[in-house]
């Protein structure tokens, strides 16, 4: 299904060795539908993957997880609200691990777009969307790692005299739809959604695009080579780095002044030079390639997310 603002989730020990573990599932972005394939939202691969059938997935997956929650002993769980469903959760703070998120969505596949959205959220966009479209729980870590199995270091493997299933109540919940743990399970659509964009920033016409936009951004300034260097900013994050040494009290979970200004003139350029529309034509016409030289396999994953999305259907409907 497709993901409209997924979150990828990296825990930290406070050593900072790379521990666990990940989840799944507005600025207010439209909800519409393409309607061309001029579309820059328009992606033929999604055709494998929809995110219509998502928000039934989700319910149902935290429908049974709820349940599998006051199974383990978390009785006041039993009335928490799963439509809209809730944010995949995050291990509380203080708990001697420090968690990362980062924010994937389809609409910001060529980076922002929408000068007056970036001068509001900068490059920020998706993480606000999903926090808007998913209600934010704080979680104790007992109910954390019941929902999550997230462990890391020492951490209980029960809860209450219960064994806390793998990967949590949520992953129980994930076997129970799919049959299997997603994560566990090669993603043939996010895969040559990869490989399309790595195709794509090799064909003449997207580096072209590259330049034009880049010298585009040298007039307001900025010397970035692609869009994707603006969006990670290294220098960016040194000066944010370096004011923050200095006191600066900004909220880090907050686009500064200086991102904004940055993420605005970065959408202008894009639209100044057409370069969505320049790099999303070469994208459709790389995806139409691999689909045709991957239809089997995408053919079977179309097929598993349908069997998935009845069971999570039936789920409900059993619930009702």
């Amino acid at each position: 299904m497709r993901r409209a603002a997924t979150p990828l989730l990296l825990v930290l020990a406070s050593a900072l060795a790379l521990a666990a573990c990940g989840g799944r599932t507005d600025p207010p972005a439209s909800d519409g539908r393409p309607t061309s394939s001029d579309d820059p939202r328009f992606l033929p691969l999604a055709a494998y993957d929809k995110h219509d059938d998502a928000r039934t997935v989700s319910k149902a997956r935290w429908t049974l997880a709820k349940e599998c929650m006051v199974r383990l002993g978390f009785a006041g769980l039993e009335n928490l609200d799963v439509d809209p469903t809730p944010a995949w959760p995050e291990r509380p703070a203080g708990t001697g691990v420090v968690t990362m998120a980062m924010y994937a969505d389809d609409e910001f596949r060529y980076g922002v777009q929408d000068p007056e959205q970036a001068a509001r959220y900068g490059y920020q966009a998706a993480r606000i969307q999903y926090e808007h479209r998913y209600p934010k729980k704080k979680w104790t870590l007992s109910e954390y790692l019941a929902l999550t199995g997230g462990f890391v270091g020492n951490d209980p493997k029960t809860v209450h005299g219960h064994r806390i299933p793998e990967r949590g109540c949520l992953g129980e919940a994930d076997r129970a739809i799919y049959g299997t743990n997603p994560q566990d399970r090669r993603d043939p659509v996010l895969e040559l959604e990869g490989k399309s964009l790595v195709q794509g920033k090799k064909d003449p016409a997207w580096k072209k695009a590259d330049r034009a936009w880049a010298a585009c951004m040298r007039k307001a300034g900025y010397h970035y080579a692609t869009p994707q260097d603006a969006q990670t900013g290294d220098d960016r994050r040194s000066q944010e780095l370096e004011d923050r040494l200095n006191g600066s009290r900004h909220d880090p979970n907050e686009p500064t002044a200086l991102e904004k200004k940055t993420a605005t003139a970065d959408a202008r350029c894009k639209q100044q030079t057409g370069y969505v529309r320049t790099v999303h034509a070469i994208d459709v016409r790389i995806q139409n390639q691999l689909i045709t030289k991957n239809r089997t396999k995408l053919e079977k994953q179309r097929s598993w997310n349908d069997d998935a999305v009845r069971r999570a259907q039936d789920i409900l409907d059993d619930r009702s």
